[in-house]
């Protein structure tokens, strides 16, 4: 038999433990099952027994050297390691990845490697990387670009591309190969979603030597937990309710994203953009929390604060920062996470209320996010739901909330009695099980979630140096401190109170939920109330609403001879409320006078102030709503001091306690007049 005569050519051996068979070009597009006989994936030549054992390499090589080989087809790496005037460009999951890779090429594959790495904190221009990279190719060197975004490369490697390679992040198969690798031991199979949301380095950092494959198994999955926030105690999303329609938006959000982890439905079927906003203590960013576990997603969390902060707060840091950020929501991705920027108003600024040079500082950031916020969302690799939270949202972009962006627009209400409840449960952890927390959460409505959760720890801290364990009693308590009042102040508040709920059902305008008395500030309680809303509000239920919020005024000059500063101050004042309703009448609805919008809201108490003319009609409204108040509580003076007895006894009734104290007491109820009758 004749012998085949060897090649001259040196044989090249990859750090996988693959040993080139040929020198034959092969398509780069070609997948494993179109390899030559021999050559399919898998099936490569081993190394000789007799060359010594490669050192199995630090871990980054290792996990980077599995998820490349995952990436590419036996036919590519040949390609790769011949080296001859080829232009590669290679996706990764996130910035992390691209110096690593970038260095494992260079080291695995030889040094006429030229490399363009990219990972978004750089400031390299984009024209001289182009004329870099052609020069490179021109004179016959290898180029490899190395990015998470292909944008983010130079347009002429990107356009000269021979060879794409998109690395993902490493699922099971792909970390158990690493494990194996590292510590000469297989962990058997493993779950698909292992490294699901984690970063390079958080993968790399499982990996110890001398210890075990479980170990790296048992660190991975740690790690991957406390992205998801399956670590966390926060409330379960099924069950929040306290959030309202942003609980019922999160769950449809779960739902699809469960669809589209199955296959049944794209991703462009999914509502993926958010703002939500309310005042402060309402659990806006806890709520991003508690979707990222609801939906068994990463979480990335973001403010604008935090962009200055991490940075000298010139203009590029503050963009580094913003994308550092968006970044690593795309490397965590797997390949859903969630992308939360909290303080939205701030980074995202109004711009038409800006003076013009404002406007120059602010119109490239506010640019840049808003290009950062249509890559997150346009999904091309990761699939990112974003989600902004705000105190004040007349201060946001309108350009960030328009349809593609943050489209979806909610306002955080303050929780009713069951939401209270379900945050109690929640911050008792176990305590009072058994107990029904429905009367405390009663009690409590109206409150925020951060001042239930005081009043939590408040009646803790009272059990505690009592030296008991703690009681239903402890958190009526201090949601309801029994303060002590002068008799002559007891007796205005609860007069004051009991006129808004009297009259409120005289005039048949909605029912009662509850009246309190606990003083903050200069108000002595509070009546919490529901309108009736069978039918879009006329003037006539405008009027109603007005004439119950003046009540109060009219009851305390009544009763008590004079008129105190509890029912003004402020712009949510009796007072301040009633001038918003009745001026609306006028400047927002077309309903007296001139059919003229003029403005809606707070802003109208400033045009009342302006516009002699609105003053004039709306003192002339207020001051004939006010005759009518005087009138409707003289005529209920009985059933408005039986209420207010019971309330200064009790300091909270219910709805159902008010209208049995009244039935049969009430007076002056009129007839109901058609919709916009004078």
């Amino acid at each position: 038999m004749t012998k085949k005569p060897k090649t001259p050519k040196k044989q090249i051996v990859a750090r996988w433990g693959f040993k080139r068979l040929s020198d034959q070009r092969v398509d780069p597009t070609l997948g494993p099952a179109d390899a030559e006989p021999g050559e399919q994936e898998g099936d490569a030549v081993p190394t000789p027994s007799r060359r010594p054992r490669k050192p199995r390499g630090s871990a980054t090589d290792i996990v980077v050297g599995a998820a490349l080989e995952a990436a590419t087809t036996v036919a590519v790496r040949r390609r790769l390691a011949r080296g001859q005037a080829l232009a590669v460009v290679v996706i990764v999951p996130g910035p992390a990845w691209v110096a690593p890779v970038a260095a494992y090429v260079k080291s695995e594959f030889g040094s006429r490697w030229c490399f363009h790495t990219r990972d978004g904190t750089d400031r390299k221009r984009d024209d001289a990387g182009s004329v870099e990279a052609a020069r490179d190719l021109s004179r016959g060197f290898c180029v490899m670009g190395v990015a998470y975004d292909e944008k983010l490369l130079p347009a002429s490697l990107q356009s000269a591309a021979d060879i794409v390679i998109h690395i993902a992040s490493p699922d099971g198969t792909v970390v158990r190969r690493a494990i194996t690798r590292f510590v000469r031991r297989s962990p058997g199979e493993l779950d698909p979603q292992i490294a699901a949301g984690l970063d390079l380095p958080e993968i790399v950092a499982a990996f110890r030597p001398d210890q075990g494959a479980k170990d790296v198994v048992r660190r991975l999955e740690a790690a991957r937990r406390s992205h998801t926030g399956s670590s966390e105690r926060v409330p379960v999303l099924a069950t929040a309710v306290e959030y309202g329609e942003a609980q019922r938006w999160g769950l449809d959000l779960a739902r699809d994203i469960a669809d589209f982890r199955n296959g049944k439905i794209a991703w462009r079927d999914v509502d993926r953009g958010i703002c939500l906003h309310s005042p402060p203590g309402f659990g806006k960013s806890w709520f991003a929390r508690v979707l990222a576990q609801g939906c068994g997603v990463p979480l990335v969390s973001t403010s604008a604060g935090s962009w200055f902060a991490n940075g000298p707060g010139f203009l590029d840091s503050v963009v580094k920062e913003c994308r550092k950020s968006h970044a690593l929501a795309v490397a965590m991705a797997a390949p859903v996470s969630i992308w939360h920027i909290d303080e939205v108003d701030a980074a995202v600024p109004e711009r038409a209320n800006m003076s013009d040079r404002a406007q120059e500082w602010w119109n490239v950031l506010v640019s840049d996010i808003l290009n950062i916020v249509d890559s997150a969302l346009a999904a091309r690799d990761a699939k990112l739901v974003v989600i902004g939270s705000c105190n004040n949202i007349n201060r946001v972009d309108s350009a960030l909330l328009r349809p593609g962006r943050l489209e979806k627009v909610v306002a955080l209400d303050p929780p009713d009695a069951a939401g209270i409840t379900n945050i109690l449960a929640f911050h008792l952890q176990g305590e009072l099980a058994g107990e029904d927390l429905a009367e405390v959460g009663a009690v409590m409505e109206g409150s925020t979630p951060a001042e239930v959760m005081h009043m939590v720890r408040t009646a803790r801290r009272a059990a505690r140096y009592a030296g008991r364990g703690l009681a239903i009693a402890d958190l009526v308590y201090a949601a309801m401190p029994h303060e002590t009042h002068p008799p002559a102040r007891l007796f205005r508040m609860a007069i004051h109170e009991s006129a808004h709920a009297v009259i409120l059902l005289a005039l048949a305008a909605g029912t009662v939920r509850h009246v309190s008395l606990a003083s903050t500030g200069d108000a002595g309680g509070r009546t919490s109330v529901l309108y009736a809303d069978d039918d879009l509000a006329t003037r006539k239920a405008i009027e109603d609403r007005a004439t119950v919020g003046l009540a109060a005024r009219a009851a305390e000059r009544l009763f008590t001879g004079s008129v105190s500063t509890g029912a003004g101050g402020a712009a949510d004042s009796d007072l301040g409320a009633v001038t918003i309703m009745v001026a609306s009448l006028h400047a927002s609805f077309g309903m007296r006078g001139a059919p003229i919008y003029l403005g809606a809201g707070e802003e109208l108490l400033r045009a009342v102030a302006l516009d002699a003319g609105l003053r004039e009609a709306v003192t002339h409204d207020l001051c004939r709503l006010e005759r009518r108040a005087d009138r409707l509580v003289a005529a209920n003076r009985d059933a408005i001091l039986a209420v207010a007895a019971r309330l200064a006894e009790k300091r909270r009734l219910d709805g159902a306690e008010v209208e049995a104290l009244v039935r049969g007491r009430l007076r002056g109820r009129r007839r109901r007049r058609p919709a916009g009758e004078g």
